[in-house]
């Protein structure tokens, strides 16, 4: 899924950690826990991207991704299917150097991803996209194909007071990811923008396929809308926010739209599952007789 030609630019260390703490939060453990396991699901290997390599008969079994993560002290963890381990053997023994740069770091760990991957992940936790993005998606086809089509992007860009608090664009091509792109270099395709975030995304998105292609996928926000969205992940808050026009998705591809749509039904639910919670059984059934009543007599 990586490409060999894999090109990661246009990110400064603050961009880069801005980026990550939107999507895994700020007050958590440092670090990505890579589990690699065999046909019959055992962990054969780990690679903590700040601590080495670690003794899996030491954690949890993958079942539970959350508490894993917990006792790896890790932010994310990705769970793998055993494949060239003689290759990246040497990449999974030691520890990413805190002393390097920020991008070497980042491509160490690509490289990894790269050996171990292409088609051999099984699960991510936390999942980078919210679930009710995915709820419209077609059984027939991946998600990867839809969100992520061959000679597309996906863009997701965060403004704080009129500015790009940071962004990142992600390109498929020939079947494999081979650009990931940060704010700088989008600040740099753009030019000056107009402090008006809601008009600007719009200027990012033209100025992005001219310089990448067409673009799939787009998603913009203000800083505390991602926060809040990312990392509360509450029912109907995605949809809510969409009709606000606190997030806009440009474009917008029709199983998105779907799914924005099911969280509004999915909010309407734990709303009236917190209006019944305090009354009594036999009220809500009343109440229901009531209803049912009214609406097949055709009466208010």
């Amino acid at each position: 899924m990586i490409s060999e030609g894999f090109a990661f630019f246009g990110f400064d260390e603050t961009s880069w950690d801005r980026l990550v703490s939107l999507l895994v939060g700020d007050n958590e453990p440092h670090g990505i826990l890579v589990m690699v396991v065999n046909r019959a699901a055992v962990p054969v290997a780990c690679f903590h991207t700040e601590r080495g390599s670690l003794d899996p008969s030491l954690l949890p079994p993958p079942g539970d991704l959350e508490t894993l993560c917990q006792v790896a002290e890790a932010r994310a963890c990705i769970i793998m299917r055993e494949r060239a381990m003689g290759d990246v053997e040497s990449y999974l023994a030691d520890p990413l150097d805190p002393n390097q740069d920020f991008v070497s770091r980042v491509m160490r760990f690509v490289h990894v991803l790269r050996e171990l991957g292409n088609g051999n992940w099984l699960q991510v936790w936390p999942k980078p996209l919210p679930n009710i993005l995915l709820a419209a998606v077609p059984a027939a086809k991946s998600v990867t194909d839809l969100l992520l089509p061959d000679g597309r992007s996906a863009v997701f860009g965060v403004f704080e007071e009129g500015s790009l608090f940071t962004a990142a664009v992600l390109r498929r091509n020939a079947g494999s990811v081979d650009v990931l792109a940060g704010p700088i270099a989008i600040s740099e395709w753009t030019g000056p923008l107009g402090g008006d975030w809601q008009r600007d995304h719009r200027v990012l998105v033209d100025a992005i396929s001219r310089e990448l292609g067409p673009i799939q996928l787009g998603m913009f926000m203000e800083r505390a809308t991602a926060e809040r969205l990312l990392r509360d992940r509450q029912g109907g808050d995605w949809a809510l926010a969409f009709a606000a026009r606190e997030l806009i998705v440009h474009p917008l591809p029709p199983f998105v739209a779907a799914g924005l749509g099911f969280d509004v039904v999915r909010g309407a639910a734990q709303l009236a599952i917190q209006v019944f919670e305090g009354i009594e059984p036999d009220e809500i059934a009343s109440i229901a007789q009531r209803f049912w009543k009214g609406f097949t007599e055709r009466k208010p």
